[in-house]
């Protein structure tokens, strides 16, 4: 897990465990005749040492941008590694934070204006190539709030029990919401606050576009094509701004259609991948190949629509095209479409190899002049920059 966040750096965690043991060492002896728990409050040092380390290393590359994003989907960060990451990483300072101090309010509340403070560095200074982003906030303060409640746990069944409010906790939550105002302010300056739905560029598909792409599959290739790893994806973290959803094909394929406009699908396939990088195309039922020519190429495209998609396609005004030489020649044929179930599609493509195998289905609203790739115009590239 965390050569998936720091790669070859591996040796600065190694450097940070160094640093927050000193940490330990060093508050724990100043504190040493502090009649309080004063180990408690060098682990509290020590954890949160770590967390500003961990989130502040410096990556190679800058971020280019003074912006911080604002996500709306609040529980995103509990469907990805990374959340999971950022939840543990405030857990320790939760949880030595209250041992510490015996009170609940002040070491969430320091530990989410820790956070808070963390994210604002990271928009205001994109040399350390960190990106600011409202998710990790929510991931650690829920980490902080979990290592409380177990902090809590663990003080009640050792017998102990929390202190009573103080003067000094005001005076510590005073300065803490003090420090939310600063922190709100600095950043707020010159800082561009970017709202999206999600953060993360893909994320597991509904219910309705496993429908979608399960309807489609099995219509171009029958029920025995396993789909798998379906997947919404947003580029641009705007729900409906170049979205498209894709799936892998087992034993071999891919497929992608773009959402919510269902617009186009492009569905490539393959039984395997040959010497040099070719691959070989799924079985047409009744084709017999090689394909050497254009007339070749429409008899194998023609029984393929005549199996998947009877009386749909035009097969009399269809037009054949040529790609590739040697091994990998294959030959598109694309007919003009309709069908009442997919209204937003005229044409249907359909391409083959030198076998006379199926590499590719392309359905699109795309008139039958115009090129188009198998896997479809309409991708994050294809429509446009986000806005």
């Amino acid at each position: 897990m965390l050569d998936l966040v720091f790669g070859r750096h591996l040796m600065y965690v190694v450097l940070v465990i160094l640093v927050s043991a000193g940490v330990l060492a060093i508050v724990g002896v100043a504190l040493g005749r502090h009649p309080q728990r004063p180990w408690e409050h060098a682990a509290w040092a020590a954890s949160t040492t770590a967390a500003v380390c961990l989130t502040l290393w410096v990556k190679t590359a800058s971020t280019g941008s003074t912006m911080c994003v604002v996500n709306k989907d609040v529980m995103e960060p509990f469907g990805v590694a990374q959340g999971w990451m950022n939840l543990a990483l405030f857990v320790p300072v939760g949880f030595f934070g209250l041992r510490a101090v015996r009170r609940p309010v002040p070491p969430v509340l320091l530990a989410v204006l820790l956070s808070c403070g963390i994210e604002g560095v990271q928009a205001v200074v994109p040399a350390i190539g960190r990106h600011c982003d409202t998710t990790d906030v929510v991931a650690n303060s829920v980490g902080a709030i979990a290592g409380a409640g177990l902090g809590f746990l663990s003080v009640r069944l050792s017998g102990g029990r929390l202190s009573s409010r103080g003067e000094r906790h005001l005076r510590v939550s005073a300065a803490a919401c003090a420090g939310f105002a600063v922190i709100a302010c600095v950043p707020a300056a010159g800082v561009e606050f970017r709202v999206v739905d999600h953060a993360e560029p893909a994320r597991a598909a509904s219910a309705e576009q496993r429908a979608a792409i399960t309807d489609i599959v099995h219509r171009a290739l029958g029920g025995d094509v396993r789909i798998v790893n379906v997947s919404d994806v947003t580029p641009c973290g705007l729900d409906g701004v170049n979205e498209t959803v894709s799936a892998e094909l087992e034993p071999g394929g891919a497929v992608l259609m773009p959402w919510p406009d269902r617009s186009s699908v492009g569905i490539d396939v393959w039984e395997h991948v040959a010497a040099g990088g070719v691959p070989s195309g799924r079985r047409i039922p009744g084709a017999v190949g090689p394909v050497h020519d254009a007339p070749a190429a429409r008899r194998a495209a023609d029984r393929y629509v005549a199996a998947r998609f009877p009386g749909s396609a035009d097969e009399e005004r269809a037009a054949v095209d040529r790609e590739g030489e040697g091994s990998r020649t294959t030959w598109t044929v694309a007919y003009p479409f309709h069908d009442p179930r997919l209204p937003a599609m005229n044409v249907l493509r359909v391409t083959v190899d030198g076998g006379g195998r199926l590499l590719s289905v392309h359905l699109s609203a795309t008139p039958p002049g115009s090129r188009q790739g198998s896997r479809g115009e309409k991708t994050a590239a294809g429509r446009g920059l986000c806005p």
